[in-house]
């Protein structure tokens, strides 16, 4: 019988799993629209059946599609920030707060429970919210507009430190080193504001 302890890897596994199966597909997808759109230049004729399927893909991408997979993105790397959240807000309360040792108890115990049951969704959503941000950035033109790909470059390193933290994959002479920079308040707050200019860079234009 698989206990709870022991079904987080396995799941993690298998939703990581899943989520490289499912970039891979994208990724083979945009290759081959773009090979097919070489084709079709040079006289090739695409089948009506694909033909159907382009054709929708193109104005899901101009229309719904960009804007969906971007709001998804915020949306799931907000939702992976909520763990975290309640885990600052509830250190810094029982450091700082002048309250008594029963109400901090009541605080500590409870951002226990939260961060033994919520804080692995923050690994789970922040990977998808990256997986949907590289499927978002593909579908955007912002030519001359590095700030996209800075913001997504750096998403990527805070999810790939998050990962390698979290299944202890660096030496222990380094992982306090990679602990501090994905938790880094500064590091976020430079991913926020590379997105915020980027995103207005792109509204301006």
């Amino acid at each position: 019988m698989i206990t709870t302890k022991k079904s987080w890897p396995i799941l993690g596994s298998v939703f990581i799993g899943l989520l490289i199966f499912l970039l891979a597909g994208v990724a083979l997808l945009a290759v081959l629209e773009d090979e097919l759109d070489e084709l079709v230049k040079i006289g090739w004729a695409v089948p009506n059946y694909m033909q159907a399927y382009f054709t929708y893909l193109e104005a899901w991408q101009d229309n719904s599609g960009n804007e969906f997979t971007g709001e998804a993105t915020a949306l799931l790397f907000g939702a992976s920030c909520i763990p975290v959240g309640i885990d600052l807000i509830s250190r810094s309360f029982i450091r700082y707060v002048p309250f008594g040792e029963s109400v901090k108890g009541i605080v500590r115990r409870i951002n226990n429970v939260q961060r033994k049951h919520l804080m692995p969704l923050h690994t789970y959503l922040s990977s998808l919210a990256l997986g949907i941000g590289i499927l978002h950035l593909s579908m955007s033109s912002c030519v001359a507009n590095p700030f996209p790909e800075l913001g997504l470059i750096l998403s990527g390193i805070l999810v790939a430190t998050g990962l390698l933290f979290k299944w202890k994959a660096v030496p222990t002479t380094f992982r306090k080193a990679l602990y501090q920079f994905h938790t880094s308040l500064i590091v976020s707050g430079v991913l926020l504001v590379i997105l915020f200019t980027g995103h207005a860079v792109m509204d301006s234009d």
